[in-house]
């Protein structure tokens, strides 16, 4: 039985381009464009369908504290400064329908203090013992790759696991650290070594993994900037109060089930028509979540 780590903001992106970029905008009777929370709900099933999710958790960078993200304080405000804030704004505008809905579910919405979903991911990663599956198409997540959690990307419909990671990355998830830290990410405005490509940076990475000194002298500088930012390890061991409230989100969230009377007045009054003429549908997966999470609680008491 697999527990399914969804991405929420990454998710979100996706069903915002979607609703926007494919086919005519799906609007209600009220004038309201509807279609990302559809695409958002549309996905979320097929991720539950494909992978017989036990549980399901949406992880969101929304924090619950007020402090800046020590990505942000380390590169002097640059970490992800190229990010399109009008944009951004735009597309998270139905988040909290999005979160209301998915609750009606029984799906669990889970959140950093001051970090970011990525990092309430991580805590998953390093605290919950079950076969996880991560919903991203965030390369990031590659680095979480190991023999209990698989890394499943839903625009190439591809599926990483520990058997299959070297063979897609050319490198082990402990050396791809390595590379993201020589390499940098352009996606999060961090800068890697100039005129460092792939092929290169990938094989100094298993250099400097390996111990060689060339390697080192390189990139040693460089790593040691780059890596705050990129090695998930790096907060959950520097911001143990992180991982306090991401474990008490969690128990508090066992409580969460599935109410289909709510889910289904939030579907007429979006007018999710297509939703509602195939509710059993719906039920059928949503509840087979419900019973899975429930036999897996017996099992844990008499394990």
């Amino acid at each position: 039985m697999t527990t399914l780590l969804i991405d929420g903001n990454n998710t979100l992106h996706r069903a915002y381009w979607i609703a926007n970029n494919t086919g005519r905008p799906l609007v209600n009777s009220k004038g309201t464009n509807t279609g990302s929370i559809f695409s958002f709900l549309k996905s979320i099933k097929s991720n539950a369908d494909q992978f017989n999710a036990s549980s399901i958790y949406i992880a969101w960078d929304k924090k619950l504290g007020n402090k800046v993200n020590f990505r942000k304080t380390l590169t002097e405000g640059s970490y992800k400064g190229n990010r399109n804030q009008e944009r951004n704004k735009a597309v998270y505008g139905e988040a909290d329908a999005i979160i209301e809905i998915t609750t009606a579910l029984g799906i669990k919405n889970i959140y950093p203090n001051n970090l970011e979903a990525d990092d309430v991911i991580n805590w998953f990663c390093e605290n919950v013992s079950s076969p996880k599956v991560i919903v991203s198409v965030d390369n990031d997540f590659a680095q979480l790759v190991s023999p209990e959690t698989s890394l499943y990307n839903p625009i190439k419909k591809l599926l990483i696991d520990i058997n299959n990671f070297e063979e897609h990355y050319g490198l082990t998830p402990k050396e791809f650290v390595i590379y993201k830290c020589i390499a940098g990410d352009k996606s999060d405005n961090v800068q890697g070594i100039e005129g460092i490509g792939k092929v290169r940076g990938k094989k100094l990475a298993k250099q400097w993994v390996a111990g060689e000194l060339k390697a080192k002298e390189l990139c040693d500088n460089i790593i040691q900037t780059n890596r705050p930012l990129v090695d998930l390890a790096h907060s959950s061991a520097a911001y143990p109060e992180e991982g306090m409230i991401i474990s008490e989100q969690y128990t508090a969230l066992q409580t969460v089930t599935a109410n289909f009377n709510t889910f289904e007045e939030k579907c007429k009054e979006l007018e999710f028509n297509s939703i509602l003429d195939k509710l059993s549908d719906w039920k059928r997966t949503f509840n087979k979540q419900a019973n899975n999470q429930a036999l897996v609680d017996f099992c844990k008491l008499f394990g």
